[in-house]
């Protein structure tokens, strides 16, 4: 099979602590606001640690296709579903499928992608109140477990519902897959949407990612690791001291270039290339040096014949993370050299999605590109020290369109490293 087929964007979706909207975060990214804030869903008053990143003004019952999947969705599907719905109906794809005499080739030829996290501890919330209850005898649980168990609670907790509902929803019946590796999971749906696509498997896909990262059990054991910040999230400033989690989910459209001449589809940006590897050092380890990352970005580039000359932007990971920046800091300035690439981050706005955070980047990286711009990071002050050489402001500047390239990287527990290149369409 030869990779023969361009792919471009046709549809974006994002659901964030800055906005409901891609437009509403884009819009904060802009003016420079933050919806980071003490957590209100949970209550941790008592933690040290409270800030993340919590959609505003959450009615589930309207982000659905049909109010009745409440019953059978957990909070993070709900926002898997209809970060779906948004970038479906941003492509328009659905009144060009009506027009077609038969849908059926359509809609086999359009595959489903997702970005899952799993199902958290979310298994064990419907349980956890009639345990207390119960103390240490297990009679009385077994005698009110039907009663005050959640029926449905199994189906709740599948973590392929967003994968499974998107495609009831709207009939596509082509390849999926729902892919479920901590942070790099929603960039690696994009990758394996974007091959699919390359190769003639399907014509066109909907690639989606979301997480909680504020539900309290994994809060609670990020925060042990010590990778939590209870003040700010500031990529590579020098007041930098950790991540700040949050939930969300985003959503992208890609299709064929023979799929969006045909139906003469609006482009946002074409998928050039992209790579996913790993360190293979440890569930927490990284390295140091920054060099298998570099490593990674450098063969991404050489196997998509991509000249770093041909960058006018770079989204790095930037989780605020000590250690992650550092390192991150060390394998751009090996890969860039003195190119002096725009480097920028949009954690500091909506925290950090762990899974769906390569999606929600990708999609701020589109909106960038459209609008000619390298959005800043607006509380950056000063670099920290190893990240002087990265090309970081606070202000916005003007993207440089003799170089249509951007680069997203992203990163994850288990020392895995992703990377997506799109190119701004004219």
């Amino acid at each position: 099979m030869s990779e023969s087929n361009r792919v471009f964007i046709t549809g974006f979706s994002a659901l964030t602590a800055s906005g409901n909207t891609a437009d509403e975060t884009w819009a904060s990214v802009l003016d420079g606001k933050s919806g980071i804030d003490e957590i209100k869903h949970w209550d941790i008053s008592s933690w040290s640690n409270r800030l993340g990143g919590e959609l505003k003004d959450f009615k589930p019952a309207k982000m659905l296709p049909d109010r009745k999947l409440i019953k059978v969705i957990s909070r993070q599907d709900v926002m898997g579903i209809n970060a779906a719905m948004q970038a479906v109906e941003h492509s328009q794809m659905l009144p060009y499928r009506d027009t077609l005499s038969s849908t059926d080739s359509f809609n086999d030829m359009t595959g489903v992608y997702v970005g899952s996290p799993g199902n958290k501890y979310y298994q064990q919330y419907d349980f956890l109140p009639l345990i207390d209850k119960s103390g240490e005898n297990m009679k009385p649980f077994a005698e009110h477990l039907f009663s005050e168990v959640h029926p449905m609670w199994l189906l709740r907790i599948l973590p392929n519902n967003v994968l499974a509902y998107t495609g009831i929803t709207y009939g596509f019946k082509g390849p999926n897959h729902n892919i479920t590796n901590h942070a790099v999971g929603g960039m690696q749906a994009i990758l394996e949407a974007y091959h699919a696509i390359r190769v003639g498997l399907i014509s066109r896909a909907v690639v989606v990612a979301y997480d909680v990262g504020t539900e309290p059990q994994a809060l609670y054991y990020y925060d042990k690791l010590g990778v939590i910040s209870g003040r700010h999230l500031k990529p590579f400033d020098a007041d930098h001291d950790g991540t700040i989690l949050a939930e969300g989910a985003a959503a992208l459209v890609l299709e064929s270039e023979e799929s969006v001449v045909a139906r003469e589809a609006s482009t946002y940006a074409e998928v050039t290339g992209g790579f996913s590897t790993t360190e293979a050092a440890g569930l927490f380890s990284i390295d140091e040096d920054g060099e298998h990352l570099a490593d990674s970005i450098s063969t991404m580039l050489s196997k998509h014949d991509l000249d770093i000359n041909d960058f006018g932007m770079c989204v790095a990971h930037g989780n605020g993370n000590v250690k992650s920046d550092l390192t991150e800091a060390k394998a751009l300035s090996n890969v860039f050299g003195q190119s002096s690439v725009p480097v920028t981050a949009f954690k500091w706005s909506m925290g950090h999605t762990i899974c769906s955070s390569g999606v929600v980047d990708t999609v701020m990286a589109t909106m960038a590109m459209q609008e000619k711009m390298v959005p800043g990071i607006a509380n950056f002050e000063q670099s920290a020290q190893g990240c002087t050489h990265l090309n970081i402001t606070k202000e916005h500047r003007e993207f440089n369109q003799s170089k249509p390239y951007t680069m997203i990287v992203n990163r994850g527990f288990a020392s895995i490293n992703a990377s997506v290149v799109i190119k701004r369409c004219a």
